[in-house]
């Protein structure tokens, strides 16, 4: 969740986890670490500001992917699955993001290049639109709102070091979440299809984009990124196929894994990236 050392978002030192978050009409610096009284919890504790509990709790149930239902998905998980992630980190967490339009512009800053130059676009992207807050001698962002950025120029948009089309898209999601055409609500309350076409219609957002971004950033757990490569791959793994399984195949397989289909994919890719590759005799 911290995007490389010079991320300007999380602060962490190897146990405590800190970040400014805007919630609603308020915002608050809190700190997010181990619990001493349980070792699988975490305590969170609000440094500066104010912040509605109940909202607080939710959106850091998000972001550390304490709102997967785990023992609801491990009624779904079908025999071969459990098998062959017993052991793994597949029952690892999914991680998430505080709010969805962090999510997309994220997820579309990331687009086509490296971690390394995605995380530098990232971080300078939020010290130029976002919001610094001093705290004991140590400045926390906070990051852009859509209304930070939707009446920007492309100019203006382009000098953290995005590209043209980055730019565009970034302002569209921006216009879009500010004017209400988007709203988690709303997204939330679509059928799969319906939602994914929400998104795909703005400016470079493609299917891949979004059906990460809802799945991640909304907590859509029923959406598999199933054009995504990676999965592709893991599913074809964990189906024991040589030949690399299709879209529509991994759809199609997929698809018995509903309602948690999504976070059941996921959790196959993080065990499939931890199998070592046997090569072939």
């Amino acid at each position: 969740m911290r995007r490389g050392p010079a991320d300007p978002l999380v602060w962490f030192d190897g146990r405590r986890w800190r970040r400014r978050l805007v919630l609603g009409r308020a915002a608050c610096l809190v700190e997010v670490a181990p619990d001493p009284r349980a070792s699988a919890r975490l305590s969170a504790r609000v440094l500066a500001g104010r912040a509605p509990r109940p909202l607080l709790d939710a959106v850091l149930a998000r972001v550390f992917g304490l709102d997967d239902p785990a023992h609801a998905l491990h009624r779904h998980l079908p025999e071969s699955v459990r098998r062959t992630i017993a052991g793994a980190r597949g029952t690892a967490a999914l991680p998430g993001y505080p709010t969805l339009f962090e999510a997309l512009v994220h997820t579309v800053l990331g687009q086509q290049i490296s971690a390394i130059a995605a995380n530098a676009h990232r971080a300078a992207f939020t010290r130029r639109f976002g919001r610094p807050f001093r705290f004991q001698e140590t400045t926390y962002w906070t990051f852009p709102s859509p209304g930070d950025v939707a009446g920007e120029r492309l100019a203006s948009l382009r000098r953290p070091g995005l590209s043209g089309i980055k730019a565009v898209a970034v302002r569209a999601v921006a216009r879009a979440f500010e004017a209400g055409v988007l709203s988690e609500p709303s997204l939330r309350a679509m059928p799969p299809e319906d939602a994914i076409a929400a998104l795909t219609a703005l400016p470079g957002i493609g299917r891949w984009t979004a059906e990460w971004v809802l799945l991640r950033g909304l907590r859509r757990f029923d959406i598999v990124p199933a054009g995504d490569l990676a999965m592709r791959k893991a599913v074809t793994w964990v189906e024991g196929r040589r030949a690399l399984l299709s879209e529509a195949d991994v759809r199609r397989v997929t698809a018995a894994w509903a309602p948690y289909g999504g976070l059941i994919a996921f959790r196959v890719l993080l065990a499939h990236r931890q199998t070592p590759v046997v090569p072939l005799a």
